[in-house]
């Protein structure tokens, strides 16, 4: 397990870190914690927070962005996307 401060993750051996840190990521838009509109941490907040390789942190945004929960700008960052699509585990979805 993982700690820091405010927030712990424990990762399961039985699947990949970045598929982990996706799944914590949407869990977050989802249920509000970054809202629509909202800049998602940097990577390097990320990095640190979860205690993981940048690249790792990279292909979970990338998969967040290909999912439509978020939208990168160049220069300014990731933010969440105004109408978050449905998620896998949403019924509409």
């Amino acid at each position: 397990m993982i700690d820091y401060g405010r927030f712990m993750i424990e990762f399961r051996a039985n699947a990949y870190v970045w598929t982990q840190v996706r799944d914590e990521l949407r869990q977050r838009i989802l249920g509000g914690t970054y809202r629509p509109g909202q800049v998602v941490p940097s990577e390097t907040t990320l990095v640190q927070e979860f205690g993981v390789a940048r690249n790792t942190i990279r292909k979970a945004i990338a998969a967040l962005r290909e999912e439509g929960l978020i939208m990168t700008v160049p220069h300014l960052g990731s933010f969440v996307s105004e109408r978050p699509a449905p998620g896998p585990s949403d019924p509409e979805g």
